[in-house]
């Protein structure tokens, strides 16, 4: 199984397009109006529209309701979306495009890893005032093996200079990226989205 790359944080068509150009497989869209790495979802919109079919597109969605879920799918057309503790569903059937369900991990955490109908899982460096894009890792040794690593998204902290290791320790089937790759919130370091596209198609 060869790991595939996600940079989130996308705010810019630039730097959408300068994503795909050098190989990134998908590219986030932060909803969360209270991140640094906000946008609107009609300039989302713009921007996935404007991506090769090679790229796809995920909606980052927080604490939504069913119904806010629908209307970002709706109004932006994105190919997935990836939500972080829905409000008031618990599975994700009910949804037209692919799920990542996220979750945030510490040791002291017990989290229930069960997909209910989503795609794949993608696990989260677990910090008290963020949701996300935190910059920190987690002790990989606490993902539990019985989540297939076709499955598995990985974030939290990932860089240049830690990617190889993660490839290495965990095998995910997706590395997502997103303060590892910027100079600063919501502005791509393209020269860092370049070395990481290289280090994953190496390994």
């Amino acid at each position: 199984m060869s790991t595939r790359l996600k940079i989130c944080g996308i705010t810019s068509f630039n730097d959408a397009i300068a994503c795909a150009d050098l190989g990134v497989d998908y590219l986030g869209f932060n909803f969360f109006s209270g991140s640094l790495r906000y946008i609107y979802p009609g300039r989302a919109r713009s921007i996935v529209q404007s991506l090769p079919q090679t790229i796809k597109s995920v909606a980052i969605i927080v604490r939504p309701k069913l119904s806010e879920v629908m209307d970002i799918v709706k109004q932006t057309g994105v190919d997935l979306v990836q939500i972080i503790e829905p409000v008031d569903f618990k599975d994700f059937y009910q949804i037209p495009v692919p799920v990542i369900i996220t979750k945030r991990i510490n040791e002291d955490m017990s989290e229930d890893y069960h997909l209910k109908g989503a795609s794949m899982i993608l696990l989260d460096t677990y910090t008290k005032n963020e949701l996300g894009g935190s910059g920190k890792t987690f002790d990989w040794s606490l993902i539990p093996e019985s989540i297939p690593r076709e499955n598995l998204v990985l974030a939290g902290g990932i860089t240049t200079l830690n990617i190889e290791e993660a490839l290495i320790k965990v095998k995910p089937a997706i590395i997502d990226v997103a303060s590892g790759a910027e100079i600063k919130p919501g502005i791509k370091d393209l020269e860092k989205v370049k070395r990481l596209v290289e280090i994953i198609r190496r390994y």
